[in-house]
């Protein structure tokens, strides 16, 4: 319910979000996501018109590559 409520402020109200999380389905209700790896940008995604479904995905990836367990996402 909370992170319906972000996503309500963000795209309503016109309000910025900003949320530091290890959990990709928590990081999924986002826009934007970026990765920090040893204290530096290591990757960006955008959601663009993909569903939260195919950003978790996306998400995923990405924490594949940074050398994360997938269980570590979850």
């Amino acid at each position: 319910m909370l992170l319906e409520r972000f996503k309500y402020l963000n795209s309503e109200c016109g309000a910025t979000i900003m949320m530091v999380t290890h959990d990709s389905f928590t990081a999924s209700y986002a826009g934007r996501v970026i990765f920090i790896k040893d204290g530096k940008v290591f990757h960006e995604i955008s959601r663009g018109s993909d569903s939260r479904k195919q950003f978790f995905d996306k998400i995923i990836d990405v924490v594949t590559l940074l050398g994360g367990d997938v269980n570590d996402a979850l």
